[in-house]
C-alpha cells in the first residue's frame, strides 16, 4: 500500500506542476490576445488617418497626374489595410486555438487530478 500510495503522491505533485504551467500558457495567451486587441485598435486608427491624409491630398492636388497618383495612392492604402486585416485575423485565430487547445488540456488535467485525489484518500 505504501508504494502505491507513493506513486499515487508523485502523481498528483506532477499533475499540479503541470497545472500550474497550463495556467501559465493560458495566461500568457491571454496576455497575446490583449495585445492584438491593441493592435488591431492601433491598426484602426492609421487607417483612418491615412483615409484623412489621402482626403486632405486629394483636395490640394490637381490635374489629370495628381488625380492618377492619389488613385494609386488609394489603391496601395487599400491593399496595405487588406494584407493587415488578414494578419490580424490569422493571428487571433491562431491565439484563440491556442487558448482552447490548453483549456482541453487543462480540464483533461483536473480529470487526472481528482481521479488521482480519490485513489489517494481511498
Amino acid at each position: 500500500m505504501d508504494a502505491t500510495h507513493s506513486q499515487i503522491e508523485q502523481q498528483l505533485q506532477q499533475a499540479r506542476k503541470e497545472k500550474i504551467m497550463i495556467e501559465t500558457t493560458i495566461d500568457q495567451t491571454r496576455r497575446k490576445q490583449n495585445e492584438q486587441d491593441w493592435l488591431e485598435e492601433d491598426n484602426h486608427h492609421l487607417e483612418q488617418e491615412k483615409l484623412a491624409l489621402l482626403d486632405f491630398l486629394r483636395s490640394g492636388w490637381q490635374g489629370e497626374e495628381a488625380s492618377g497618383f492619389h488613385r494609386y495612392l488609394e489603391e496601395k492604402q487599400h491593399e496595405e489595410s487588406q494584407t493587415w486585416k488578414k494578419d490580424l485575423q490569422a493571428k487571433r485565430t491562431d491565439l484563440e486555438t491556442e487558448l482552447q487547445e490548453n483549456k482541453t488540456q487543462l480540464q483533461k488535467l483536473e480529470k487526472k487530478q481528482a481521479t488521482l485525489q480519490k485513489e489517494w484518500n481511498a
